[in-house]
């Protein structure tokens, strides 16, 4: 009996010192029999909050057919619903509310989603303080600013629209105007040839770095100058072919050439989420057939007049499973895509055909050029991956998550946006869990007076029962919302009571004369019946709210029972395992003589035996 006690406490030590450890630690990272565990965050214990706590974006989308007289049928509408709600699982949003508005209309509910982020890259060396300062300079307020890494920032873009990023990056490149500009030759130049090519664009100097026999790297204080009065008003890759053709034009035999300047680029927040539910994600591979002149480098078979794309009958229609991932040597960021067997017939006929020409293999999303790879060899596993110039690990994750969903049925349009400020939540959370921590003490409190050592210990048990259960919610997760903390504070009365009930049956047989040991064994058996039944309607009850909840679209509801119904099962747990325990250990001690720390009202242990003894001589 002693080993199982042991065994028992050690147990419940554990238990309780992961779960202790988990709320402790902001943020928890390990991984378990080869799956990573991610949990936790910058909220409150690390805990996953809903929209009321965290705040967050609240959208409405309409679906508009083709017909703009008619309403979309109730299939298409499903549809929407289903392809929306598995893009945003897919995208990590803690227990979204999805549900339809009326005949064609989407309500998004998205927690922690909500200011836009992005990532500023520089070609130059720049402290955060100077980025802050252009920042301002230039009028527009980008938030918090952070260095990831050397000369590479996360910002803030409070009031973001997908709209400005252009002007944004255009603004930021003219502030930062320095450039780099990486080339491959095909053969080798004599010394300050191609220090004399820069020169003659204006750029007297660029500091230039040999790399191997013909490649270099080139260093460039102020792109703008030469932009300014030759390209002003062009994007990045119109200034990337502008310098291909200005160094052709004195070089000759250029074979790779990346023009690497300042860049924003929009990596989280509500404008990726609105990117990722609301576009259509229409995967087309096509067969491109080159009609440039190879020896002609001004012809290119990337420009409108030197290709055909031929269509091949392969679409997102024939894909298995996209997902992101990472290139096998290069480590870019691709998607990676498996086919179907139809599709994976056509994509190997389709690559045996371009096998060792120029023609291309062209990737088409929603209409616009991915890439266009050759192809080395046929491709016959059904199994490719698409790679871009501009690929981040955030923007093929989104890809992936919308190839994969499949095409929306019909075409949204956002019609609000509204944003959920976290004020009120972070208000409302505070208060909460200061209403709850008195109610607790006040319990805590009073187990102590009335029920004496057993309600210290009953205190002890229900503290390892609250760490245990905040613990299971953030290992989880369990989103959090206020309801959420209302069956939180609810499973602690019901704890609570589990243990009443024990402690009265307890102080019946310590009255009936019988040993503390021998009490706590019958008050524990005598008192589960009743825990059993109630607990067992309280599960009931909270499997109808979740199915109702999950009926109706309502993450509270859902998010009330789930916490409930945990909330419950470890209080069973708490009462009968880590209160017994308590009581058994005092029970083997000294401290077990003392009948009156057990039973505060009516006779005490003693008092009744002895009451029966001398009835007993009489």
């Amino acid at each position: 009996m002693r080993r199982i006690a042991i065994r028992r406490f050690v147990l419940i030590a554990l238990i309780v010192g992961g779960a202790a450890y988990s709320i402790a630690v902001p943020r928890v990272d390990f991984e378990i029999f080869g799956v990573e565990v991610k949990r936790g965050g910058d909220t409150p214990l690390g805990l996953t909050l809903g929209l009321d706590l965290e705040g967050g974006s609240h959208l409405v989308y309409e679906a508009r057919p083709a017909d703009e007289d008619s309403l979309p049928s109730e299939d298409q509408m499903e549809g929407i619903l289903k392809i929306i709600e598995k893009r945003v699982n897919s995208f990590g949003v803690a227990e979204p509310n999805i549900q339809r508005m009326g005949g064609d209309r989407v309500l998004v509910q998205l927690p922690g989603i909500g200011m836009s982020e992005g990532v500023i890259e520089t070609q130059t060396d720049v402290s955060v303080e100077t980025l802050s300062t252009m920042l301002r300079d230039m009028g527009r307020d980008f938030g918090n600013i952070e260095e990831i890494e050397p000369r590479r920032f996360k910002a803030e873009l409070p009031d973001f629209k997908s709209g400005d990023l252009s002007e944004l990056a255009l603004r930021l490149q003219s502030a930062f105007p320095e450039a780099i500009v990486r080339l491959r030759l095909e053969e080798e130049l004599e010394e300050g040839v191609l220090q004399g090519a820069f020169s003659e664009l204006g750029f007297d100097s660029a500091e230039i770095v040999k790399e191997s026999e013909y490649s270099y790297t080139v260093y460039l204080e102020n792109l703008e100058a030469l932009l300014s009065e030759t390209n002003s008003g062009k994007g990045v890759e119109s200034d990337e072919e502008l310098i291909r053709e200005l160094l052709n034009d004195s070089l000759g035999g250029l074979n790779f050439l990346e023009l690497k300047r300042t860049s924003l680029t929009v990596t989280g927040g509500i404008e990726e989420a609105k990117k990722l539910i609301g576009q259509t994600a229409q995967l087309e591979i096509k067969e491109r057939i080159c009609l440039n002149d190879t020896q002609n480098i001004l012809e290119n078979c990337d420009d409108l007049q030197f290709h055909v794309d031929n269509d091949i009958g392969l679409s997102g229609d024939d894909l298995a499973r996209a997902y992101a991932g990472t290139h096998p040597t290069l480590g870019i960021p691709v998607v990676n895509l498996e086919f179907t067997s139809d599709g994976t017939k056509i994509f190997a006929k389709h690559t045996s055909d371009i096998a060792g020409t120029r023609n291309r293999t062209a990737f088409f999303l929603d209409k616009d050029l991915i890439v266009a790879p050759i192809a080395q060899q046929a491709i016959t596993t059904g199994r490719a991956f698409i790679q871009g110039p501009d690929f981040t690990p955030e923007r093929v994750r989104v890809m992936a998550i919308q190839l994969e969903s499949g095409i929306l049925p019909v075409p949204l349009a956002l019609i609000q946006e509204q944003q959920v400020d976290a004020t009120l939540g972070s208000d409302s959370l505070g208060k909460s869990v200061v209403a709850g921590l008195i109610g607790m003490a006040l319990v805590l409190l009073f187990m102590a007076c009335y029920y004496r050592l057993p309600g210290i210990l009953a205190c002890l048990a229900l503290v390892c029962y609250a760490v245990i259960v905040l613990g299971i919610l953030k290992m989880w997760p369990v989103t959090l919302s206020l309801g959420g903390l209302a069956a939180f504070v609810l499973s602690i009365g019901m704890a609570v009571d589990a243990n009443i009930l024990i402690f009265e049956r307890m102080k019946e047989e310590l009255r009936s004369g019988r040993t503390l040991a021998a009490a706590v064994e019958t008050g524990f058996n005598r008192a589960w019946p009743a825990i059993r039944d109630s607990n067992v309607a309280t599960f009931i009850t909270c499997a109808i709210l979740f199915w109702f909840g999950n009926r109706l679209g309502t993450g509270l509801v859902t998010g009330f029972a789930l916490t409930l119904f945990i909330g419950v099962a470890i209080s069973m747990f708490s009462a009968l395992t880590i209160t017994r325990s308590f009581l058994r250990m005092i029970a083997a001690t000294p401290v077990g003589k003392f009948a009156w720390l057990y039973s505060p009202i009516g006779q005490s242990a003693g008092e009744g035996a002895s009451g029966r003894n001398e009835r007993g001589r009489s």
